[in-house]
């Protein structure tokens, strides 16, 4: 994945910030590892961004 890929959630997923529900698309903004966990930033446009987990995600595929 790239920045500025389009992601879906696989679930749907409450924020840890606002305790709201996310949409259920976003865009990639980059993984970390954190305590030997991969990480993926979300940026939900208005709703901000988030923490997922990878299995948490699926990729949309790239559209040429």
């Amino acid at each position: 994945m790239r920045p500025g890929d389009p992601l879906k959630t696989s679930r749907p997923i409450r924020s840890q910030k606002t305790g709201t529900l996310l949409p259920r698309e976003g865009t990639f903004v980059r993984a970390v590892e954190n305590l030997g966990r991969k990480l993926i930033l979300v940026n939900f446009g208005t709703a901000g961004d988030e923490y997922l987990f990878p299995e948490e995600i699926l990729a949309e595929p790239v559209k040429a």
